[in-house]
């Protein structure tokens, strides 16, 4: 289904007041995320493999700053700053953000939830929550779009389609 739902455009300044919001928040739920993996890694390798407290922590917090880095560096490559004539276009099965495509469905994921949240400076965004199945069982990840003023109606529209 590529039929196009929304296109918006943005002036660079609102696209720049976004990207800082947006990796704001993309940081903070690395940082949590970098945590659990240290607190979880660390006790797994206590219990499991009867490793030291401090055999167990070396060993795990690379992986507690790699594994959030990375996720950051993949998956939001469409959170850049500067960006000349800024626009989201949305699909039913994905999102084109500045010529990045963000896949939200497919044959492995599906949009699990689709709203419309209020972040810093009162701006509206529009939030997919994107799930997956791993070996591990459904994983998930989010991704915002600035929703422009003029287009809250548009808005509201999706949240019922998808």
């Amino acid at each position: 289904m590529n039929n196009l739902l929304a296109h918006w455009k943005y002036t660079s300044d609102q696209w720049d007041e976004f990207v800082t919001i947006e990796k704001g928040n993309k940081k903070e739920d690395n940082i949590y995320f970098g945590i659990g993996i240290v607190i979880l890694g660390t006790l797994g390798l206590m219990t499991f493999r009867n490793t030291s407290f401090w055999m167990g922590l070396a060993f795990v917090l690379p992986f507690a700053f790699l594994i959030p880095f990375l996720r950051m560096k993949i998956s939001y490559r469409h959170l850049k700053k500067g960006v000349q004539n800024p626009e989201v276009k949305i699909y039913f099965d994905k999102l084109i953000i500045n010529n990045h495509i963000v896949e939200l469905q497919g044959k492995r994921k599906r949009v699990k939830s689709l709203k419309i949240i209020e972040s810093q400076k009162n701006l509206k965004l529009l939030e997919f929550d994107v799930q997956w199945i791993t070996g591990k069982g459904p994983t998930n990840d989010e991704y915002r779009i600035l929703i422009p003023v003029d287009k809250m109606e548009e808005a509201k529209h999706l949240v019922t389609l998808l």
